[in-house]
């Protein structure tokens, strides 16, 4: 009987090893709740993240519960099998074992206790009777009373389950809030986000969004710090450490990638890792785009905008109130909305009627916590513009000075409005703004008036402070992290002006200003890498502060990119010849661990890429040192010997057999692959118009693409949306490699050269393959509920299939959808090994 039972118990307990996720719950012993006003984490997920290959960042997130779980009543589970303390030690069950089954580590920890103390405490005898929930998948717990929404296939592991949670698209329908300050931002439905916090921009109307602020921006930081541009301060070794993972809140540690807006958001597919939550992006505008906030997702500027203009004055109805947005170009003409509310009447005749001669719009401030615009009925009435500018620009001229003297002022409730040429105010045109009425006529309140964005730092007492600059005939003073970043903070524009003097951008009293070699200017490093030249191109049209990268490449040898068949190095002139990475290169190995099979002819006869072609072609080659292409005959493929390759003869539909005919001759790469091949000029043409428009002489380019796709395209074939109706030939040509792809770095590896095109293309994309089982609609019937945390089912009655929706939430929030943002301190450790 007794060995019935312990094989029965192995039995029972097996499956969870062989095809189930482990998931052990942390912290999940009951404590004391009556201190409501602490967010406590408990019943805890520890849970590492994927950074990426490059990184070499390691990170483990907490999802956790934070609500009190009293507030839940769990019935008895009746269907999962238990097993007291006792149980498992006669079975022989080790702690190891019930991690291993998913046991919460408190359980486990009791566990391992009790066998400890089996023969010398009395307490032994008391925990004999605690017990072990063998949970049935999806749930677990100490009770089995928890399972997650994501889940979906047994044959993930948890990594592997939220990994592909994440690797969806963040769309939130309602703000998450910092509620920790007492803030008015105008709306009630309007709130704080943490990244507005001494971000430099006054959100909150009481203006405690920026105060004790000053105190980052007079400090000092050590000789081995780094100051950031908000004043913060970083042990230097993080400083350009790594340019996915920053230490300075507002990104100014590290160089980024160019993106486009990658100065106002940053929009991420990934856990809520350090790098992706606790990061600001506190430039509100660009020349075309602005934002009403310092975070880096650009969905809560939607959901601000909606939500803004929302807000209604109280003593407005809602029949004025349409028809004023659909008549200043809120709203379109044409949106369903406005046609219906003025069908009956005109929109003119409904606000004729109904509103009152002077409309905020919208009801509360818009920027720098005092700054709003208002309507008036007259203007709304005479003007048929597809978008009607507003009427006034209302400010607390405490703030906000300095302008055209002997104009016509109006006093609305306590604020001062002028019209918006007497500051002078240019706003947008509708082309230009794109229709967007945010971009039209808030924007220029940030280019034209940023210097009513006024905080006071006791400017009496730190005006004198060294961390501080005094503007030119004002008693404004800024703090010298916000000279020369294109934003113009003095009157007149003297912040902006800075010039080298010597050579050297030292005298200003900053040690990080960018030195541009090429104008002799000095710009703030968060100028750099932001997307638009600042220092001037030089006469290879390179730009100091956007192409570092490219600079540093081609004024530095590389190792592994020598003689690799591409030129790299800008040309330097020895014993009066023009040397490069690629001369005098006849004796060096073209066909080496660098190059083998990374989808580029290294070797101008491509013998570093014979037999590295991807497996997804239904054609290969029967023979050794044979390339695959098509023929320029019948568009077919075939076999070409490697002797035939770089002969100076196309042989090849599309010159694949000969690359450097197409390949540029110096350091700048070339997007043109595709060898014309009975043109006269030789022409070389980019893939964007294979299959779409004809550029060959001969037609080459054309003739051969399917004629009996049965659509019509509107771009080439090379297009993703054309994918699945490509040809096996026609995927064969998109695939190619343009020469701009080539890594230009390659580190020293010591690891197995790769074997296959496809694979070299796809660990530049997907870094990463899991098992994904995830479904779509799965992801976005649970994502929304819990913002950034995981979906949380709490099974209050299993045997009655009864449940209740929770979140896990990472550190970064709390609350019961996860919507509240934390107080919290996040530390980045580096550790070092010393010889």
């Amino acid at each position: 009987m007794m060995f019935f039972v312990k094989n029965f118990l192995y039995f029972i307990l097996l499956h969870l090893v062989i095809a189930s996720p482990q998931i052990n719950l942390y912290l999940t012993d009951e404590i004391n709740d009556n201190k409501t006003d602490i967010v406590f984490q408990h019943n805890c997920l520890y849970v590492p993240t994927f950074t990426g290959k490059e990184n070499n960042i390691h990170q483990i997130i907490s999802y956790c519960l934070t609500e009190w779980s009293s507030k839940w009543i769990i019935e008895e589970n009746n269907l999962d099998q238990k097993f007291t303390f006792n149980q498992l030690y006669k079975q022989n069950i080790t702690s190891q074992q019930l991690y291993l089954w998913s046991a919460p580590m408190d359980v486990v920890e009791r566990y391992q206790f009790y066998l400890n103390h089996l023969s010398i405490s009395n307490q032994s005898s008391f925990m004999a009777t605690q017990l072990f929930y063998n949970c049935t998948l999806p749930r677990f717990g100490p009770l089995c009373q928890y399972s997650l929404d994501t889940y979906i296939s047994p044959n993930s592991s948890l990594y592997e389950i939220i990994y592909d949670f994440y690797q969806h698209e963040y769309n939130p329908i309602n703000l998450t809030c910092y509620t920790h300050l007492e803030c008015n931002r105008g709306p009630s439905s309007i709130c704080l986000d943490w990244t507005e916090i001494c971000d430099g921009t006054l959100d909150c109307q009481n203006g405690i969004d920026e105060e004790f602020c000053g105190q980052l921006h007079f400090s000092d930081c050590e000789e081995n710090e780094y100051q950031c541009a908000n004043g913060q301060c970083i042990s230097k070794i993080f400083l350009h450490d790594n340019r996915n993972n920053f230490e300075c809140l507002d990104r100014t540690d590290e160089i980024w990638k160019n993106m486009r807006n990658s100065l106002l958001f940053l929009e991420f597919r990934s856990e809520p890792t350090f790098a992706t939550e606790d990061i600001a992006c506190p430039q509100r505008h660009d020349q075309i785009h602005m934002k009403l906030t310092s975070s880096c997702l650009s969905k809560r500027v939607k959901i601000l905008e909606k939500l803004l203009l929302n807000d209604k004055p109280i003593e407005v109805s809602d029949d004025c109130w349409i028809a004023v947005k659909c008549q200043s170009g809120i709203y379109d003409r044409y949106d369903p909305r406005c046609l219906i509310h003025c069908s009956k009447r005109t929109c003119k005749e409904i606000i004729n009627q109904t509103c009152l001669d002077m409309l905020p719009v919208p009801a509360g401030t818009i920027v720098f916590g005092h700054m709003f615009f208002i309507y008036t009925t007259e203007d709304l009435i005479k003007f048929n513009a597809r978008s009607i500018s507003p009427s006034y620009v209302c400010y607390n001229d405490q703030l906000c000075d300095e302008f055209y003297p002997n104009k016509s002022l109006i006093s609305f409730n306590n604020a001062t409005c002028r019209r918006p040429a007497d500051f002078p105010l240019q706003f947008k045109s509708v082309a230009f703004a794109r229709g967007n009425w945010f971009s039209m006529y808030v924007l220029p309140l940030y280019q034209y008036l940023s210097h009513c964005n006024k905080i006071h730092y006791n400017e009496s007492a730190n005006c004198n402070n060294l961390t501080m600059y005094k503007c030119i005939n004002s008693s404004m003073c800024i703090s010298k992290h916000r000279l020369y970043d294109n934003i113009t903070d003095c009157k007149y524009k003297d912040d902006e002006e800075c010039a080298q003097i010597n050579g050297s951008c030292l005298l200003y009293g900053l040690d990080d200003l960018f030195k541009c070699t090429t104008t002799n200017i000095c710009i703030s490093p968060a100028l750099v890498k932001d997307g638009r030249c600042q220092c001037g191109l030089d006469q290879y049209t390179f730009c100091d502060d956007e192409d570092l990268n490219d600079l540093y490449i081609r004024k530095h040898i590389s190792f592994a990119t020598i003689c690799d068949g591409f030129t790299e190095l800008i040309p330097v002139t020895i014993d009066g010849r023009n040397e490069t990475d690629e001369t005098e290169c006849e004796y060096w190995q073209c066909n080496n661990t660098y190059t083998r099979c990374d989808g580029f002819w290294n070797c101008f006869n491509g013998a570093d890429e014979v037999d590295c072609y991807s497996s997804s072609l239904s054609f290969n080659c029967p023979y050794q040192y044979y390339h695959i292409c098509v023929s320029p005959h019948t568009n077919q493929f075939m076999c070409l010997p490697l002797g035939k390759a770089h002969d100076g003869n196309i042989d090849c539909l599309g010159g694949t057999d000969e690359p450097k005919l197409c390949r540029s001759n110096d350091y700048q790469s070339s997007y043109k692959n595709f060898q014309c091949i009975n043109d006269t000029d030789k022409l070389c043409i980019k893939p964007e118009g294979l299959c779409y428009q004809s550029h060959c002489q001969d037609g080459s380019d054309e003739q051969f693409c399917d004629k009996n796709r049965g659509i019509s395209l509107d771009t080439t074939i090379c297009d993703e949306q054309y994918e699945s109706v490509r040809s096996e030939v026609e995927n064969f040509f998109c695939a190619r490699q343009f020469d701009t792809n080539k890594p230009k770095v390659i580190h020293f590896s010591l690891g197995k050269s790769t074997n296959s095109t496809n694979q070299i293309t796809q660990q530049h994309t997907n870094e990463m393959i899991l098992h994904s089982s995830i479904r779509q609609t799965t992801i976005q019937q649970h994502q929304q509920r819990c913002h950034r945390g995981l979906p949380l089912r709490i099974w209050l009655n299993i045997d009655q299939n009864l449940t209740i929706a929770a979140c896990l939430c990472p550190p970064r929030f709390y609350g019961n959808m996860c919507q509240y943002q934390n107080q919290r301190v996040s530390l980045t450790l580096r550790f070092q090994t010393f010889s």
